[in-house]
């Protein structure tokens, strides 16, 4: 029986319904039996009833497992500046089996499902649209977000460290089928989620860095095929002609790179949003600092009139250094933001301190401030 495309998006939006509804009233339920079963159903169902014409480059495919590995490595490498924690995934035989069918048949559905409907309704770009609309829904957990309805900061961390790696994933996948390079989303996604179910241990890493890795990595994909593979098709006359446009896309690649690893605070110096005025008119609400990070020797000599950054309760604080008090060998740090009449309440311990000011860029951090006091609002 022939698979009628208009039948097919009609139970997948009826499915959708089904999603949003077990998951968010049963999710062991959804997620250990209903959603492994009907991907299984709809992978038997396309690949018996669905020939797809399947050219595979093996360079190619080459290319990708290679990005996983390396990607992989980098990840578990940065363990070593979060620290690690143990995975939440079982390695005995049997939950492994488990942990395996439940996870990976629906990835192997959806990327099916992808494959056929795209295939087959390539020319129709409102229907690929649709398709690639549905199939994020599809994959978005409902049960997480009703619990953090309530929680608009949790909410927002979600958002930006799952959803949007959703979209913007599933666009690139879409791009890669119209593009023929039908097994590459499918052999990525199951690389990858296999790697993490079989990893005893996992960084520590926060919703930044885990949102920021799964946005810019399908997109590294996307470049490395567009700008690799695709104009190695092209004569030599057409690439220097695009050298430039090239180069382009690569220094903004890096500087991409650099940027995030900079805002992740990887390098010696890093950046921090100013919340309030108490700093005024050295730096004022909305700026933000940068500050370098300092070593065992400079905390114990930090001079009186610096500006150190230090945690409070979870804060971040940038406030001037006005006193130096020595107590059995220890030191603390007496604080005051330049336009606040008294000093800060409580001295600053070494442990608190994160860097010294070194500079600060006007305005660009309001965006944080306005985030910051509308999810606190109450």
């Amino acid at each position: 029986m022939k698979y009628i495309k208009n039948k097919g998006l009609i139970i997948n939006f009826f499915y959708l319904f089904i999603t949003i509804y077990f998951m968010t009233k049963n999710a062991i339920l959804y997620t250990n039996i209903i959603n492994p079963i009907y991907w299984g159903i709809v992978f038997l169902y396309l690949t018996r009833n669905v020939k797809i014409r399947i050219s595979i480059n093996k360079r190619q495919l080459i290319y990708f497992i290679v990005i996983v590995f390396i990607t992989s490595v980098i990840y578990m490498m940065l363990g070593c500046i979060y620290g690690f924690s143990r995975t939440p995934y079982s390695h005995k035989i049997i939950p492994i089996i488990k942990n395996i069918l439940v996870q990976i048949i629906p990835i192997i559905g959806i990327e099916t499902l992808r494959m056929a409907t795209v295939t087959k309704n390539k020319n129709n770009k409102l229907l690929v649209v649709i398709i690639t609309i549905l199939l994020i829904f599809l994959q978005i957990n409902y049960n997480i977000l009703f619990d953090l309805h309530s929680n608009k900061e949790e909410m927002f961390r979600y958002i930006c460290s799952t959803v949007v790696s959703i979209i913007i994933c599933n666009i690139i996948y879409t791009y890669f089928i119209l593009k023929k390079m039908y097994l590459f989303a499918l052999s990525y996604r199951v690389l990858e989620r296999l790697f993490l179910l079989l990893v005893p241990i996992s960084p520590n890493v926060d919703w930044y860095v885990i949102g920021s890795s799964s946005i810019l990595l399908p997109i590294f994909m996307y470049l490395l095929f567009k700008y690799k593979f695709l104009k190695e098709k092209e004569d030599i006359r057409k690439r220097k002609e695009n050298f430039l446009g090239k180069l382009n896309y690569i220094i903004t690649f890096i500087l991409s790179i650099i940027l995030v690893c900079f805002m992740l605070g990887l390098f010696k110096y890093e950046p921090i949003c100013i919340l309030s005025n108490s700093m005024t008119p050295t730096y004022e609400q909305g700026d933000v600092v940068i500050f370098k990070k300092v070593n065992n020797d400079e905390l114990s000599n930090i001079p009186k009139n610096a500006i150190i950054v230090y945690t409070k309760e979870d804060k971040n604080i940038a406030h001037r250094v006005i006193n130096i008090i020595k107590v059995d060998g220890s030191v603390l740090y007496q604080t005051k933001g330049d336009s606040n009449n008294t000093p800060d309440t409580d001295l600053v311990q070494i442990e608190q301190i994160k860097g010294i000011y070194v500079s600060h860029i006007k305005y660009i951090g309001f965006p944080s401030v306005w985030l910051y006091y509308y999810f606190h609002q109450k």
